[in-house]
């Protein structure tokens, strides 16, 4: 089969996608995201730069890991002792308790030495794909672009497809959702969303989720509306009824335990402790788990980072918004996990 012909049946087989809870949704009335056969994502690229970023993130990314592939077979497998470098890197640093002090958290990553030039170069002589393990493990599967009546799609792997009842958030992460050499008119919008939401208070704003409801055998669904006009004392509450699914789940299956949303964030930090590679701004945390598990075995809780719209080369510095957001979201679910999980809105 010819590509023209394989993009017209892969084109033939695209619907649109059940579980996406944030972003450009049909029922606006826009141009959503959609979900084939194969389990594969195709989210529209936004017009002019950001859509351009976003393509060129995964590209660099692909690129990255198929010149590590390359190194990695001309070379060997890297040194042991390259390897306990790495994991000693990862587990120290900031706490929940720094996250509302960028000082205080650029001091804690400083104190533990990996702020010095030596500890840097040594970072970077790691290649790509072994430096940057946490975060491609916890980002989407890229598979190229797709036309599609006009529009240009980002080939992703579909993140729900090996749920049953997906029950997911997304959480938007960062103190601030503007980068500093934008236009000054953005940047005014920005902080003005980011005021009126949890944006800029938090760390993190909830921007939709859906829940799915054993007794009700469906999903509850949060709409836009609903989450811009989530309260900061409501915030709490809304992450409990996220973590109830009424089939005997409880936050503490969901949020915590070994395999749970609270030390894969912690893992996730702890990358972004030393990572000076890319700048995360408007990325958002998705927290999924299987909607009808009655066990903290069987939620098979996983988070992903989404949408990089504007993400950007680091230029070596520390991304500390999105750590700081990290953190916060980290510290309030650890807060969630001693509330009664009773106390939702359902």
């Amino acid at each position: 089969m010819n590509k023209g012909n394989a993009e017209s049946n892969k084109l033939s087989q695209l619907r649109p996608c059940k579980h996406q809870v944030a972003g450009h949704l049909f029922e606006e009335g826009k141009a959503g995201s959609l979900v084939d056969d194969s389990g594969h994502f195709y989210k529209p690229l936004q017009g002019g730069p950001r859509g351009r970023r976003e393509h060129e993130f995964y590209e660099a990314i692909r690129l990255e890991r198929e010149a590590c592939a390359e190194r990695c077979k001309a070379s060997g497998v890297l040194s042991s002792s390259r390897h306990v470098l790495i994991r000693k890197k990862l587990l120290g640093g900031c706490t929940g308790s720094d996250y509302d002090d960028q000082s205080k958290c650029e001091q804690a990553c400083s104190s533990s030495g990996r702020s010095t030039a030596d500890e840097e170069r040594s970072w970077h002589s790691v290649p790509f794909c072994i430096r940057n393990a946490v975060l491609l493990s916890v980002i989407p599967e890229y598979y190229g672009v797709l036309k599609a009546g006009g529009r240009m799609l980002v080939e992703l792997e579909d993140v729900a497809q090996h749920y049953r009842r997906p029950s997911i958030i997304d959480i938007k992460v960062g103190y601030q959702t503007w980068y500093p050499n934008a236009d000054p008119s953005y940047i005014q919008r920005c902080q003005i969303k980011d005021e009126q939401t949890t944006q800029a208070s938090f760390g993190f704003k909830i921007c939709g989720m859906q829940v799915y409801r054993a007794c009700q055998r469906g999903y509850w669904r949060a709409s836009k509306r609903w989450c811009k006009a989530l309260q900061p004392e409501a915030v709490n509450k809304a992450l409990l009824r996220f973590a109830n699914n009424e089939a005997g789940l409880r936050p503490v299956d969901v949020y915590g335990g070994p395999n749970g949303a609270f030390p894969q964030l912690q893992q996730l930090a702890a990358w972004f402790q030393l990572q000076c590679d890319f700048q995360f701004y408007s990325s958002s945390v998705l927290i999924i788990y299987e909607g009808d598990a009655t066990s903290a075995e069987d939620a098979n809780v996983s988070i992903r980072l989404v949408d990089f719209a504007h993400t950007f080369p680091s230029q070596g510095q520390k991304d500390f918004n999105f750590l700081r957001g990290l953190l916060a979201l980290s510290a309030t679910l650890s807060n969630v996990l001693c509330l009664d999980y009773h106390d939702c809105l359902f």
